[in-house]
């Protein structure tokens, strides 16, 4: 008796460290398919991300996209958004497509060009984060 005593203990307390998840599997007979501009290295980082209860999306970075406002900028890097289980275009969030910054002086403050967002593309369902990689060329 003091054995299943100890046996139900010692089971109730592996059963509490373990938590509750929940998980997908991607179909590999019939992917979606989601494509960007060429040479932006879309796809480079990926997340789901669900801006409400009835939809979701993912989230796709491509770090070497130019983005299509009229900039000094090249290859400033983008995130896109691309519905999931349906067969409509990706579109791109609107981020900060302003030109580099300088200050008073006319010295330059910011370099946008080859910075790498959408390097680092993260959800948590309801939020997103995305960044780029430190600019090394000064």
């Amino acid at each position: 008796m003091e054995r299943r005593r100890k046996l139900g203990l010692s089971l109730a307390l592996i059963l509490s460290y373990l938590q509750w998840t929940t998980s997908f599997n991607l179909d590999i007979d019939k992917p979606y398919v989601f494509s960007g501009p060429k040479g932006s290295y879309f796809g480079f980082s990926v997340d789901f991300f669900q801006p409400n209860n009835k939809q979701s999306n993912i989230l796709i970075g491509a770090p070497r996209a130019n983005t299509s406002s009229a900039s000094t900028v090249v290859e400033r890097g983008a995130v896109y958004t691309c519905p999931w289980q349906k067969s409509s275009d990706c579109t791109q969030v609107q981020f900060d497509n302003t030109d580099d910054r300088e200050n008073i002086d006319g010295v330059q403050m910011e370099f946008k060009s080859n910075q790498w967002f959408g390097a680092t593309v993260r959800s948590d369902g309801e939020h997103i984060l995305y960044s780029q990689m430190v600019n090394t060329s000064w």
